[in-house]
């Protein structure tokens, strides 16, 4: 009947496909798929296509000529500069907490983790502002002291296990609290193992079957709030089509694929703590770590939270990733781990590097290993730099003992940059005829 009706109204028919990332068929002329043939065109080629996917797969449309020619790419950004802040500005206008608004504000203008990682996504601003508001002023100082993608989200989980923890105490003492939140990790740690074999298999929605044998670490994640459970009541017609008895459907999902990746990264440094114990140990770790360099880029988020988790598993994972990835890649890993032995594992690799219109994570990943004395060589242009990257630095500049050439071109810092550099100059090794601050 839908085909039926397709098929007499071509020009009126619009097919939206969300989610192409998370579909585990390639694209080929030759496959048998009718999904596949009205992504290539091939059947019902009056309809307009609408296809959404996250970045890293859009390469299969691109490198094929006709796709290429037949489809326009659209890039989502999400929130901007002025969105995110009228979004704050409601958010407390409502909770008549005007002040806060501004101090948030400020946080994200310079922390260039949250304005590039986090600030894009409305849940991660409804989360910020609502942690921001339930903070007093010594935990919101703290969290401004937090500069990595995985920290930031880190202390996003802390928070909804706190709050859990708060809903769920018959009486608020220290040692209750406490057991609760041990519950609430020990729960996270149950589900992460589906969470890890989901996300490998590119599946984010599971049949609350999945979960018999931690069913009750599943109900307690969904009221920690990293999972939700949707469940409905099927129709007659649709029991006599599929041949089924249940009268309800149960699906398991996580609020935003961070969410599973963060989780994943737990399950990851489960096995990893598990290495020394059985050759089996270790061959379960060294698989699903190969399956993740494998697609790095898909597996990025993983990767980060992994890395940001243990030191040696950071390391080893770098390792893997010199060999085969792209050193602004490595770079980014080396960030969210955070030690000055990931900074050197990178930098023995490459000490030079061109910082041309890469993003702030980038940016802030090669400042942090000029500070510990991992370039020779940097050169930026048309990068944008908050307070916390413009003083690491003008202070890494400043301080290095190996740095010599140093090109900002007509990249943005805060002026903390400028105040540092004037009066630290006479100490610094750069030579000032190779570089140039435009202001």
């Amino acid at each position: 009947m839908i085909d039926d009706y397709i098929s007499a109204n071509l020009s009126r028919v619009l097919f939206i496909f969300d989610g192409f990332d998370e579909f585990d068929e390639q694209l080929s002329k030759r496959s048998s798929s009718e999904f596949i043939r009205i992504l290539e065109t091939e059947q019902n080629n009056s309809c307009n296509v609408i296809v959404t996917t996250r970045p890293w797969r859009t390469n299969e449309f691109m490198m094929d000529k006709r796709l290429a020619e037949a489809y326009t790419f659209l890039k989502i950004e999400g929130f901007n500069k002025d969105n995110l802040s009228s979004y704050i500005r409601r958010y407390f206008r409502i909770k008549q907490k005007d002040n806060l608004a501004e101090s948030l504000i400020s946080f994200k203008e310079e922390n260039d983790g949250i304005r590039s990682n986090m600030a894009p996504f409305p849940i991660y601003c409804a989360m910020l502002c609502l942690m921001w508001s339930d903070y007093s002023e010594e935990r919101r100082k703290e969290m401004q002291q937090l500069q990595t993608f995985s920290k930031i989200f880190g202390e996003m989980i802390s928070f909804l296990k706190e709050h859990y923890a708060s809903k769920v105490c018959e009486n608020l003492q220290n040692q209750s609290i406490v057991e609760h939140l041990k519950e609430a990790g020990r729960a996270i740690l149950e589900i992460s193992e589906i969470a890890l074999e989901g996300l490998l298999d590119r599946n984010l929605s599971f049949p609350e079957e999945q979960f018999k044998k931690c069913h009750d670490a599943m109900e307690t994640c969904c009221r920690v709030g990293v999972l939700t459970i949707e469940r409905n009541v099927i129709t007659r017609e649709r029991r006599r089509d599929v041949n089924i008895s249940s009268l309800i459907t149960s699906t398991v999902s996580f609020p935003h694929k961070l969410f599973q990746e963060y989780i994943s990264g737990i399950h990851v440094v489960y096995l990893k703590s598990l290495f020394a114990k059985t050759d089996n140990d270790r061959t379960k770790y060294k698989k699903v770590k190969n399956k993740l360099l494998s697609r790095p880029e898909e597996f990025r988020y993983v990767l980060y939270f992994t890395s940001a988790s243990e030191n040696e598993l950071g390391l080893d994972i770098i390792e893997g990733l010199v060999k085969s990835s792209d050193k602004y890649f490595c770079v980014d890993v080396a960030f969210e781990c955070h030690t000055e032995e990931a900074a050197r594992a990178v930098g023995k690799q490459w000490d030079a590097y061109n910082l041309f219109n890469k993003p702030e994570h980038t940016v802030s990943g090669v400042v942090f290993m000029v500070r510990y004395n991992q370039v020779q060589s940097l050169y930026m242009d048309e990068v944008k730099c908050g307070r916390t990257v413009s003083r690491d630095l003008a202070e890494g500049m400043c301080s290095s003992c190996v740095l010599r050439k140093v090109r900002v071109g007509s990249s943005q810092f805060h002026v903390e940059f400028y105040k540092i550099l004037r009066a630290e100059a006479s100490s610094c090794q750069v030579k000032p005829y190779v570089y140039s601050l435009h202001f």
